[in-house]
């Protein structure tokens, strides 16, 4: 456990170096908060009873999406072992006195955690003070933001994972990696709540992984879950949890053979 902090502490000081990059992500955010208000109330003011929910509460779902967003795209594993995979370094992260695994995730914890607590919760305070963002609806409603919240972070821990175990065989993963990023900002209902997708569209963005990024913590957070919806939302992001955490041993341990080291 403490390799585990030693690398997750490593990882939260590279973070508090790049502060140029700091200034600039969280001027992104708060700008992109108050975009996102007031799209929703022209949207209000024109199909007031469209949304299937209050104003507030989609002003509420859309701002908390644009901090939160942040806590899913820390540390980029995949970029991570691509990198060290083309310059030669995967080898000397092998020999390291701990699971490959447990080391990204230690590398991901850390800058997630800078984020978390210099862009994410500040970002929410400027959300509650001037855009417009409520607290849960209910303590047991905010509990459960934070349960699904950290599932969810690590379903996008694997779901990076085992983007990256692919650069072992393609070198480069950049360009799946942007249809990829695609694919999860639609379907995690960081742009549109999954609700308000249609039919099959709608099934599908559900029962996808991707929801258990976004769409479930903000639906609990804004009482669109609720009771037994709850309950099945939370089985599902632990379902899609065991199924990747799975799959990424399975995969790294078929593929890890075939490692190519250009640079060394």
């Amino acid at each position: 456990m403490k390799v585990f902090w030693a690398f997750a502490r490593q990882s939260f000081q590279t973070g508090l170096i790049y502060r140029f990059d700091f200034w600039l992500r969280v001027s992104t955010v708060l700008l992109l908060m108050y975009s996102i208000r007031w799209v929703w109330i022209a949207l209000y003011a024109q199909r007031p009873g469209a949304f299937g929910v209050s104003l507030e509460q989609m002003v509420t779902y859309g701002v908390l999406s644009t901090a939160i967003v942040n806590l899913f795209y820390s540390f980029g594993v995949q970029y991570y072992i691509s990198g060290q995979v083309r310059s030669g370094a995967i080898d000397l992260d092998l020999l390291k006195p701990l699971d490959f695994h447990i080391h990204m995730l230690a590398r991901s914890a850390g800058e997630m955690l800078f984020r978390l607590f210099v862009i994410i919760l500040p970002a929410m305070l400027c959300g509650y003070l001037f855009f417009g963002l409520q607290p849960p609806v209910t303590s047991q409603a905010g509990f459960l933001f934070a349960v699904t919240l950290l599932i969810g972070y690590l379903i996008s821990f694997y779901l990076g994972f085992l983007l990256g175990t692919l650069s072992l065989v393609t070198l480069e993963v950049h360009s799946i990696d942007w249809a990829f990023d695609a694919l999860t900002r639609f379907f995690s209902g960081q742009f549109v709540p999954l609700w308000l997708f249609p039919g099959l569209l709608g099934t599908l963005a559900t029962l996808l992984p991707f929801g258990s990024l976004l769409a479930t913590p903000l639906s609990i957070y804004t009482g669109v879950l609720s009771g037994d919806a709850i309950l099945t939302a939370i089985g599902l992001q632990l379902f899609w949890l065991a199924a990747l955490s799975l799959a990424s041993r399975w995969l790294w341990r078929r593929i890890q053979a075939r490692i190519i080291s250009q640079g060394g």
